[in-house]
């Protein structure tokens, strides 16, 4: 699969500045200068993204709520927005949200569902090739991206597994239809069938 050109509007340092900012909300890493480049793509002149960064910080400074944070253990600095030191006592009260990772078993096993659904377990077995643990389409059941939608009409009656509206809203999809094609993945590892 090939990623998309990114570009910036305007080729400017104004056009950069939101695209930089969306980064730094939507990474919970500090990025680096050399992670930002690698992002923004080689054609990105590094003065112009530093200028940018130097324009986020001006904006940053008044912000009531968020900062934005320069600094690191290594040489090489790291930029990250993070709440403002008032806000501290009032985040300390509340739970940090738990952040999950996935075994590639319990990613395979979500996008067999959501590409083939309704299905069951013996046909995402088929097509991985190993028994699905029950603990994955319970893991998978209380996180609210798949539900039973029905029985098939075979021996035994098994359930039917389909996704959830809470697997759309999670994974930032309007409808299945933006799903890759199941057919592009098939020949590069283990969905083969």
């Amino acid at each position: 699969m090939q990623t998309p050109e990114l570009c910036w509007e305007n080729k400017t340092v104004d056009g950069l500045v939101p695209l930089i900012e969306a980064l730094l909300l939507t990474h919970a890493e500090p990025l680096t200068m050399a992670t930002l480049v690698r992002m923004l793509g080689s054609e990105t002149p590094q003065t112009a993204i530093e200028m940018a960064l130097r324009t986020l910080e001006r904006q940053y400074q008044a912000h009531p709520f968020i900062q934005m944070k320069l600094g690191g253990l290594s040489q090489e600095p790291h930029w990250q927005l993070v709440a403002n030191a008032r806000l501290a006592p009032y985040l300390a009260r509340s739970e940090a949200p738990k952040t999950s990772r996935y075994s590639r078993a319990v990613l395979e096993t979500l996008a067999l569902i959501a590409w083939r659904q309704p299905i069951t377990r013996a046909e995402i077995e088929a097509v991985r090739g190993v028994a699905v643990n029950a603990a994955i389409i319970r893991l998978l059941t209380e996180r609210g991206w798949v539900r039973v939608v029905g029985v098939k009409d075979s021996p035994g009656k098994p359930e039917l597994l389909a996704t959830t509206p809470q697997f759309l809203q999670d994974f930032s999809l309007e409808s299945l239809t933006q799903l890759p094609a199941f057919e592009s993945f098939v020949g590069q590892g283990a969905l083969d069938v």
